[in-house]
């Protein structure tokens, strides 16, 4: 866009701001193309009044302004006296268009045409004699009107001319004669120099009125826009010149940055985003982009006046051209949005992996079930003598190893085997602190600060041990040979509706993309072992319906923050015993599972104890079952994950057909998850799989005794 000439003393910048807020194209000579708004405001007659008034008086002539069709705008200013007299008679013309031309009724004026047609003066005289000019009025080549001056006579009155006018306009000759030879005739030489003068003045006045309304509305978008610029407070708006130099900044930006507008005007937005040795981000590339396209549009890291950093997402667009070109930036903390993202990619990867996790240990469960039980009945057959004897014994340790490796899966998903109890969190660290310190380096010092007489907790004291551990681990492995602090701080959250438990240490700090990745299974940052530490911690804590937060800075540390709140209480587990000190039972057990080694393990162990086993593999089978033998069935062990119909559905039809069998639920998931999954319905006990042989036994004896 080529660049214009500011009209009247306006600046460029002025000009360019007006040709925007009146939305219209520009013109020869810098003036906007007029819209009809602005020409009737131009052509005001109000406003024109005390300039035609001084004219006509001046120069003894009448003056109007009309339109470009000559249609009178206003009243006639000083009307001769011929014309006044002729206009006040009741005849024809009394309704003529233009005032100046008596005898023209229904007619534009012939002069406002002509001098609208030529751009110059035009001069016409009437059928009475009268003359009158015309001059143009014009901003560039828009022609918005005309000036009128006359109603004078270039010569001594003629008697014909002035008899008909009386005639048709029916007042008396014999006045308008005398009126007529008092008006001094002006020679059409000297009325040209007035229509000079009257175009002179006419295009200089408009011009006056033209700037005038420009700063009006110069001063009235500029409020508008300040009092938009002012008013976005969620957002940062300023403007810069083409070097990069602040030139305007909002209250929004103040709140945003922490800096006042006379802090910052003159200075290089570069100020915003140099920190912590980044080198300071330039205006340049983005202003480049955004002459070629309008606007760009990208994110980067920010600094506030205290420095602290924040990410935001900043777009710039091209204000002008030439000498009054600008960039309007505006700027958006997302940091808490991308964060937020960022959590939600992490919590929906994390619950993909834990239900993949689930599922192998739920399967793995079954399997290390059937083995564990048969290894128990092998060696319950030998004697300790026997030479397999310490074969077994061996398998037995690695089923157990296994089993171990299982319950890490299964709480890693969040599902694993709690063992609910009451105790404070306070007091079971401190119990812990001798194994502690046999667990991490000499260099590493610890602090406690732990809260006595906290409220107690609901959870399962072995994997908090677990969690407290592997926390402290962690924080001295990332201290390292060279030493440092691990602080380990328990607490109330708030009101104390929740119990927090805090680790940090003094270590190297992680990045981000480290902080994104800790919480991976059998992610590690050490050279030596892999395993699942911190994926553990993650899966006990969200098993546990609690919260974990991480906050780390390179080479400054990490902090852990786990809170707990209160979950509901669960059954103890049966206690293991030796397979030969569990008494005898008599009757019938419906086990339901859809695993045949696990059914068959199953009902040897309970046949060679005494009891009669119907087996089904399924939910559907077990309710046919339980409805054929309802009368003998003395207790149902039923799995919670079946193909066709499941655990609960199960459960529910039994109870429909006999309320109180006792029923003992089994799954390779935690108790605590599947009683969430059975909601209200109250059990005789519960199995988690994989169980020995001595466990299942105890296990339908105590649900039996419980039905007596």
């Amino acid at each position: 866009m080529s660049a214009h000439r500011a009209p009247f003393g306006l600046t460029p910048g002025a000009a360019e701001i007006l040709r925007a807020d009146a939305s219209l194209s520009e013109e020869e000579y810098g003036y906007v193309h007029l819209s009809p708004e602005w020409r009737a405001e131009l052509l005001d007659p109000a406003g024109w009044t005390t300039v035609l008034e001084t004219f006509a008086r001046t120069m003894k002539l009448a003056v109007a302004l009309s339109d470009p069709e000559g249609r009178l705008l206003g009243e006639c200013h000083n009307p001769q006296p011929v014309w006044t007299l002729a206009q006040s008679g009741q005849g024809k013309s009394g309704d003529s268009v233009c005032p100046f031309c008596l005898l023209s009724a229904g007619q534009h004026c012939r002069a406002a045409e002509e001098a609208l047609k030529t751009n110059g003066v035009s001069m016409v005289q009437d059928q009475a004699g009268l003359a009158h000019i015309a001059v143009p009025l014009c901003l560039g080549s828009q022609h918005l009107g005309t000036l009128i001056a006359g109603q004078v006579f270039c010569r001594y009155p003629e008697p014909l001319r002035l008899q008909r006018v009386a005639r048709d306009r029916q007042v008396s000759p014999q006045e308008l004669w005398a009126m007529a030879i008092h008006q001094v005739p002006i020679a059409p030489p000297t009325l040209q120099l007035y229509a000079g003068l009257l175009m002179a003045l006419g295009q200089a006045f408009l011009g006056q009125r033209y700037a005038a309304i420009l700063q009006r509305r110069l001063a009235q978008t500029s409020q508008r826009y300040r009092l938009f610029f002012d008013g976005v407070k969620d957002y940062a708006l300023l403007t810069v010149d083409p070097t990069g130099r602040i030139t305007s900044w909002n209250s929004g930006a103040e709140r945003l940055f922490g800096y006042r507008e006379g802090e910052v005007m003159g200075q290089d937005a570069s100020l915003l985003s140099a920190a912590d040795g980044v080198p300071a981000e330039g205006l340049q590339q983005p202003m480049s982009e955004a002459d070629a396209s309008g606007w760009v549009e990208w994110e980067s890291w920010r600094v506030r006046n205290d420095g602290t950093r924040f990410l935001g997402t900043s777009v710039l667009a091209s204000l002008g051209h030439g000498e009054t070109r600008e960039y309007g930036v505006l700027i958006r903390d997302v940091t808490e949005l991308r964060r937020s993202a960022q959590e939600l990619q992490q919590a929906q990867k994390m619950e993909g992996i834990g239900v993949l996790a689930g599922g192998i240990a739920h399967d793995f469960n079954n399997l290390l079930t059937g083995v564990m039980g048969s290894l128990t009945l092998v060696k319950d057959n030998l004697s300790p003598d026997d030479s397999a004897y310490p074969i077994i014994e061996i398998a037995e340790r690695s089923s157990v190893r296994a089993a171990e490796l299982v319950a890490q899966l299964l709480a890693y998903a969040g599902k694993g085997k709690f063992v609910i109890s009451r105790f404070d969190l306070s007091a079971l660290i401190s119990e812990m602190l001798p194994l502690i310190a046999a667990s991490i380096p000499k260099t590493v010092r610890m602090e406690l600060e732990l809260k006595p007489e906290l409220p107690w907790m609901e959870a399962d004291a072995s994997q908090i041990r677990q969690v407290v551990m592997n926390l402290i681990i962690n924080g001295a492995e990332a201290i390292g040979e060279e030493g440092g602090t691990v602080r380990v701080t328990t607490g109330l959250v708030g009101e104390g509706a929740d119990i927090f438990l805090q680790v940090k240490d003094t270590g190297s700090g992680m990045s981000e993309t480290t902080k994104a990745q800790i919480f991976d299974p059998f992610f590690s940052t050490k050279f030596t072992g892999r395993g699942l530490g911190l994926a553990v911690v993650s899966g006990i804590v969200r098993g546990h319906k609690g919260a974990l937060q991480v906050d780390s800075i390179p080479g400054k540390g990490t902090t852990f923050t786990v809170s707990f709140p209160a979950v509901p209480a669960g059954i103890l587990r049966v206690a293991d015993a030796p397979l030969s000190k569990v008494p005898r039972g008599t009757g019938t057990i419906l086990i339901a599972d859809d695993e045949p080694s696990l059914t068959q393990l199953a009902g040897l162990i309970l046949k060679q104890s005494g009891y009669t086993v119907l087996v089904a593999a399924d939910g559907h089978e077990a309710v046919d079952l339980f409805r054929q033998h309802a009368g003998e069935i003395r207790a149902v062990l039923l799995d919670m994950t079946m193909p066709v119909m499941g655990g609960q559905t199960a459960l529910g039809l039994i109870r429909a057909i006999r309320p109180e069998v006792p029923i003992v639920l089994s799954s390779g998931y935690s108790e605590t998850f599947a009683r969430e999954e059975l909601a209200s319905e109250v059990t005789a006990g519960f199995l988690q799989k994989p169980y020995t042989a001595a466990q299942l036994l105890k296990g339908i004896q105590q649900a039996i005794q419980q039905d007596h």
